[in-house]
């Protein structure tokens, strides 16, 4: 009806415009614009209707969800088997749960007549706020904790707590949420549960016998007292059931003494699922006297908790009852024994061990009486006999209450005679040794005719020494012998020196008569006990018996030196020999022969490394110095490629005119920080000073060079040559190559030598030396004093120089001796025309005593230290006559 009215009004306007108009056609075209127009707005009207009721029909919808998720929301929050409740941030509760109220046991009215304070039990109470305090401030997200409520009848109920801050637009706390988790039954299910073990370990801790409960990867779970007793533990971590703890632990043995290894012990055999039930064993743990017997029973239980297995032990100390059965035993079988008609030697001995009862046997072996031995201990009887020999395996015997066995061996005027000793204690009612019963078996006849089948093929050919082979068939007796006497053992190794020339010369004809002729030397050097074997080619090994001390074997090495450096006749050739030797000492160095054998080795390398014909006792340092020779070695070839080293000198002037006179070349190698002495050392025992030799020698003819380019005089540079390049036949040779590549004049270069180094070989010294006195080099002979050079020779070598030591140089203020030696040099070189040097000398004081005394040149750190080659320039040009006298 609304389009018909307004249709109406417009066909009115239409007839009032065409009354304006004057044209019917200009009428009819309006009136048709107007339908079109009318007809698009009533098509757009529908449309918003439609659109209208579309919307209405959404919101009925939303509307709808929204009520149901509100709903939603509400059961969960009322049904939720949890407490929840929302909280303002002073703690007062805004809404509640029903469950939540029902676990504090108020209503929702009631409830929220209170703050979460005020149900928080007090000690919680703390550390609630604190954390609230923690959410507030934004530290923390949220938090949970465990926690006590008071219900309202004033019981505790346990509840999980976590909380978490709802925010306003701002940022301001609004409101907390609340979870509360009952936990009550699990934690007083806890709680019985400790209790329980409680009980468990107050009924294991008051049992007298021993009980351990082990985990399946062997952690101790229990150990009451008695257990910890019965071991020797102080507390439970000591307990390790690993097999080394075991064995570095404690040792076990059966009844009858043979061993138990770890992996049979019954805690292993527990940890591998087996049973154990009433194994009885002999206990000892290392480090202390306690030794006793152990009655052992275990098995393999589930833990219902764990759902695992656990394996427990338990242990009664059986010790008192089984040495009362033994001592019955032992009771019952002396009421059988004809003592006087058996061969073995029988000895009683009371708790204070006297001798109670000595069968025949035994005064037969003695050659005493039963008086001379009644009521006596071992230590009384004189002379000493047999029975001294078993003397500990008494002691162990009476402290132990065990039986104790053991071979011994005695020497007599007839020889080494060998016993099986047993001692066996019998023990009285209340379990306390009572007596020890020593039993000697005899068996020597039956050893030696061993020995000699064995023997037999066990001695050198050649020699008809002990072979290598029979060293260490024999050498553990010895020692096994040494170790039940105290006494030591003394391990000689010897090496002759330059052996093989004599077989290269002479052939091995000659060489196998003087190695003959050293075996027989060495035979009649020893004593009857001592033994001695030939290892090989020309090595020897004598072991010494009942050595007293280190000094009887010392005296022992210098006999033997004297003997093999005698002249050894083979046919028409007198031929000259000596020995190194390297002695070490049972049981100082080693326990065992071959730990005795490698460092008797490391010692005679040393004897021959310090000159030979000499002999050395091993000590731990030889071993560190064999390992740091090793990697020093490596080193010094590395050092050599990579040129690591370097030269400093040192100056020497002439204490009269204060001018320099030369300068000496001193190696050094600053990377690695170790002094010459000890690096020049292993290369000539490593052969590597050849190489280093030729490098100082050419590094000082270089620097002389550059010193003469940078406009100083041509100063002699002296170098030290060590004895090992001197004795080279080619020393000259590579000497004067080296000043003919450079162009230097002979004269630039000096030789320093030890006298040791001249007096090996007196003749070659005095040709080399000739040479070079002709060539215009001087030679000086370097720490004069400290050698053995003979005066003869001295006289007749072409020395130029001869400096004094400075170990007498720096006792000069103080040592009436060096002064005296110091002053005999200067002597000793004047009359002999040479110039005479001091070396180290640290002090005006000093330097005027010299030059007071006659001595002509002076080096030291009073003079200048050691400096390399551009620094010398320097100190060169800026030295004075006022430099030395300041």
């Amino acid at each position: 009806m609304t389009a018909p009215r307004a249709f109406s009004l417009e066909v009115n306007s239409v007839g009032f415009t065409l009354e304006m108009l004057t044209s019917n056609q200009e009428i009819e075209q309006q009136v048709l614009a107007l339908k079109q127009e009318l007809a698009e707005k009533n098509k757009a009207l529908l449309a918003a209707q439609r659109e209208l009721s579309v919307r209405k029909a959404s919101e009925e919808c939303t509307q709808l969800k929204l009520n149901d998720a509100i709903a939603m929301h509400r059961a969960t929050f009322d049904l939720a088997a949890i407490g929840i409740a929302h909280l303002t941030p002073e703690g007062n509760w805004i809404r509640i749960n029903p469950f939540l109220c029902e676990m504090l046991g108020y209503s929702v009215e009631e409830l929220q007549t209170k703050t979460f304070q005020d149900v928080t039990y007090p000690d919680d109470l703390p550390t609630d706020l604190s954390l609230v305090q923690a959410l507030i401030d934004g530290k923390i997200p949220s938090y949970g904790m465990e926690k006590r409520y008071i219900r309202k009848d004033g019981s505790v109920v346990w509840g999980h707590l976590s909380v978490s801050l709802v925010r306003d637009e701002v940022g301001n706390p609004k409101y907390f949420i609340s979870i509360v988790k009952n936990i009550d039954r699990r934690v007083r299910a806890h709680v019985e549960i400790e209790r329980g073990r409680a009980r468990f370990k107050a009924i294991l801790d008051s049992l007298s016998e021993g009980v351990i409960v082990f985990s399946p990867k062997g952690e101790v779970l229990e150990a009451n007292p008695a257990a910890m007793k019965l071991f020797g533990y102080r507390n439970r971590d000591e307990i390790n059931s690993d097999y080394s703890a075991l064995d570095s632990t404690f040792e076990v043995f059966q009844l009858d003494g043979s061993p138990v290894f770890s992996e049979q012990w019954p805690v292993s055999k527990l940890l591998r699922g087996e049973t154990v039930s009433g194994e009885e064993l002999i206990v000892h743990k290392k480090g202390t006297t306690k030794t006793w017997i152990a009655n052992l029973t275990g098995s393999v239980v589930r833990d219902v908790y764990e759902d695992s297995s656990l394996a427990v032990l338990t242990v009664h100390d059986v010790t008192q009852r089984r040495m009362a059965e033994t001592a019955l035993r032992v009771s019952e079988e002396r009421l059988r024994l004809a003592f006087d008609n058996i061969p073995d030697m029988i000895v009683i001995y009371d708790s204070n061990l006297r001798i109670q009862y000595a069968n025949l046997a035994t005064l037969q072996n003695t050659r005493m009486t039963a008086a001379d031995l009644i009521g006596r201990t071992d230590v009384e009887i004189r002379p000493q006999t047999v029975t001294a020999l078993w003397r500990p395996l008494l002691n162990a015997a009476l402290w132990s209450a065990t039986i104790q066995s053991d071979d011994v061996d005695f020497a007599e005027s007839t020889g080494l005679r060998n016993f099986a000793v047993t001692c066996v204690p019998i023990c009285e009612a209340g379990e306390k040794v009572r007596e020890v019963m020593a039993i000697c078996h005899d068996y020597t006849e039956r050893r030696q005719s061993q020995e000699r089948i064995r023997l037999a093929a066990l001695h050198d050919s050649l020699t008809g020494l002990p072979n290598r082979a029979l060293l260490f068939e024999y050498a553990p007796h010895i020692i096994a012998a040494a170790k039940r006497t105290h006494n030591e053992v003394c391990v000689l190794f010897l090496d002759l020196d330059r052996f093989k020339p004599i077989n290269d010369l002479y052939g091995h004809e000659t060489g196998d008569a003087v190695l003959r002729e050293v075996a027989h030397r060495l035979r009649q050097s020893m004593r009857g006990d001592d033994t001695i074997f030939r290892l090989g080619g020309d090595e020897f090994l004598i072991l010494l018996q009942n050595c007293v001390d280190k000094s009887a074997s010392e005296h022992v090495a210098r006999h033997l030196l004297e003997t093999l450096s005698r002249p050894y006749s083979v046919g028409s050739l007198e031929l000259f020999l000596s020995c190194s030797i390297g002695l070490s000492r049972y049981p100082v160095d080693g326990a065992n022969i071959d730990t005795l054998i490698n460092c008797a080795d490391a010692a005679m390398y040393l004897a021959k490394e310090t000159g030979r014909n000499s002999f050395q006792f091993y000590t731990a340092a030889i071993s560190e110095r064999v390992l740091t020779q090793s990697v020093l070695e490596q080193e010094i070839k590395e050092a050599l490629v990579h040129g690591e080293f370097c030269l400093h000198y040192q100056p020497l002037i002439d204490m009269q005119t204060n001018q320099v006179v030369s300068v000496e070349a001193l190696l050094r190698w600053p990377r690695n920080g170790i002094g010459p002495e000890r690096f020049v050392q292993i290369a000539e025992a490593t052969g590597l000073i050849g190489r280093l030799g030729e490098w100082v020698m050419t590094e000082a003819c270089r620097q002389h060079t550059d010193w003469k380019n940078c406009g100083l005089p041509s100063i002699p540079i002296a170098v030290n040559v060590s004895s090992i390049q001197f004795q080279k036949k080619d020393f000259e040779v590579y000497l004067d190559d080296a000043i003919q590549r450079h162009q230097i004049d002979p004269t630039a270069i000096q030789i320093e030598l030890t006298e040791t180094a001249v007096m090996e070989d007196i003749n070659h010294a005095i040709n080399v030396l000739g040479y070079f006195r002709k060539k215009g080099m001087k030679v000086s002979l370097d720490d004069f004093g400290t050698g053995y050079s003979s005066l003869n020779y001295l006289s007749r070598l072409p020395l130029d120089k001869i400096k004094i030591d400075k170990s007498f140089v720096h006792r000069l203020e103080d040592d009436n001796a060096s002064r005296a030696i110091t002053e005999a040099i200067i002597a000793l070189g004047r009359t002999l025309d040479l110039e005479i040097v001091a070396e180290g000398i640290e002090s005006h004081s000093v330097l005027g005593y010299l030059r007071e005394h006659g001595c002509h040149q002076a080096q030291g750190y009073y003079v200048c230290k050691p400096l390399v080659g551009a620094d010398f320039v320097t100190w060169y040009r800026n030295f004075s006559d006022a430099t030395i006298h300041h």
